[in-house]
């Protein structure tokens, strides 16, 4: 099974939209390039349940699995069903910071190895584990990253994305000693506008950044952002969108630079 955390430290940068676009896309497979439908679990690792809202499995008054997963480090119960054909969802809610705390409190066993104990039970059984996280460098976070093969980051081309790529690539680089194997996959160019000073930030993003870069961009798309209202995915709500479509050529890029089931991946 590969896991990839979808992260960056600045918020409204599309994370969610992006797990839960390429999560659903893996799951679907895609018939035009003959790559068949992968088992995934898409984990919500943001106390806002937001991805868990998309498909219907937001808990409001109980602990949520991926609070029970942080205290324990053990996945079983704690993963459910969703309409998507292949794709099964730890969910995720305020809970959250509680859980947090207590595993703070917490000196005796590992803090920040649990998400990858709890994950390694599990493999064999899914091709794909996409990790949405919340932007902050929590203890839930650190847990992802450590657990990641693979980290993809969202950004859009202003100052303030810009300015944190560079912290968060630290913090990546940090992480490779407790994961030696984690490795950035990429950075998404997200809510792309064409301007000047777009085209000059993209430039320096791919040239000067020292990250790779997705060829593919998500272009702006007010359906997309539609879409969260309703809680649905791109793809749901509006599949003829920008949006909707420079995911799935975003998934075909991720398949085809990374492997997966069609590639001789399938756990």
């Amino acid at each position: 099974m590969k896991t990839v955390a979808i992260i960056n430290l600045k918020g409204g940068v599309a994370k969610t939209t992006t797990a839960v676009s390429l999560a659903e896309l893996l799951a679907e497979g895609d018939k035009r390039r003959k790559r068949p439908g992968s088992r995934v679990l898409l984990f919500d690792n943001d106390k806002q349940g937001n991805a868990s809202r998309i498909f219907g499995t937001y808990e409001r008054e109980q602990e949520a699995g991926a609070c029970r997963i942080i205290k324990t480090g053990r996945i079983a119960g704690n993963i459910r069903d969703t309409e998507v054909e292949n794709m099964d969802i730890v969910t995720c809610n305020y809970f959250m910071e509680l859980a947090e705390l207590e595993i703070k409190a917490d000196t005796v066993n590992t803090q920040h190895g649990r998400y990858k104990s709890a994950l390694g039970e599990i493999d064999g059984k899914y091709d794909f584990c996409i990790i949405d996280n919340p932007p902050d460098l929590g203890m839930n976070v650190i847990n992802a990253m450590v657990a990641a093969d693979e980290i993809i980051i969202p950004v859009c081309l202003d100052a303030y994305s810009l300015d944190g790529l560079e912290e968060l690539v630290e913090q990546i680089n940090q992480i490779r000693a407790l994961n030696p194997k984690t490795r950035l996959a990429g950075v998404l160019i997200t809510d792309y506008e064409k301007s000047d000073t777009s085209e000059a930030a993209e430039s320096w993003i791919r040239a000067k950044s020292g990250c790779p870069v997705f060829s593919q961009k998500i272009r702006h798309s007010k359906k997309a952002k539609d879409a969260t209202f309703y809680r649905l995915t791109p793809l749901h709500y509006s599949i003829r969108s920008g949006a909707a479509q420079d995911y799935k050529a975003f998934a075909a890029e991720y398949v085809q630079k990374f492997g997966g089931p069609a590639a001789g991946e399938r756990s």
